[in-house]
């Protein structure tokens, strides 16, 4: 059997790491216009800049998601094996 060891603390610095560089990007994005002044090509530049603000919001809260996930596996590694059995039970409980 393999046994994974982790650092819960530095896990949290690193975690905080990625929510303050989304929250950067957050701010940044919320920056932009997606409106421009090109004549012509006004409509098409709106349309590629809002594309890509999505898609950048998109990284932003993919990036929250796992940075989430992490943190219940960095509290749940550290959970007993009665804490374990008793989640499943209940888990058991609520979907079955």
């Amino acid at each position: 059997m393999t046994v994974v060891s982790i650092d819960p603390d530095s896990m949290h610095a690193l975690l905080k790491k990625v929510t303050r560089q989304t929250d950067q990007l957050d701010t940044a994005l919320s920056g932009f216009r997606s409106t421009a002044d090109g004549g012509a090509a006004s409509g098409k530049i709106a349309l590629i800049v809002r594309a890509a603000i999505e898609a950048a919001q998109s990284a932003s809260n993919l990036a929250r998601g796992v940075r989430d996930i992490a943190l219940v596996a960095i509290d749940d590694h550290s959970k007993t094996e009665e804490e374990i059995i008793a989640s499943l039970d209940n888990f058991a409980e609520e979907n079955l």
